[in-house]
């Protein structure tokens, strides 16, 4: 049986991993859909709707739009 991945957690260690540094939007969501594959065999059906949640409670930092 596989380990429960929660997707939140699997961004979240992508940004941990890589510290300050800018990372454009299609690089982290094609690393964590990559990933989450990888790891569940599942679709990370929405990453742009997770990324977007732990930036509106605070957990990233949006450098700028786009």
């Amino acid at each position: 049986m596989r380990e429960e991945i929660v997707q939140s957690d699997l961004i979240m260690e992508y940004f941990k991993k890589n510290p300050n540094r800018d990372i454009k939007h299609p690089e982290i969501v094609d690393w964590v859909v990559t990933e989450y594959r990888k790891r569940t065999g599942n679709v990370f059906r929405d990453p742009d709707r997770a990324i977007r949640k732990l930036s509106q409670e605070g957990q990233l930092i949006k450098i700028k739009k786009g």
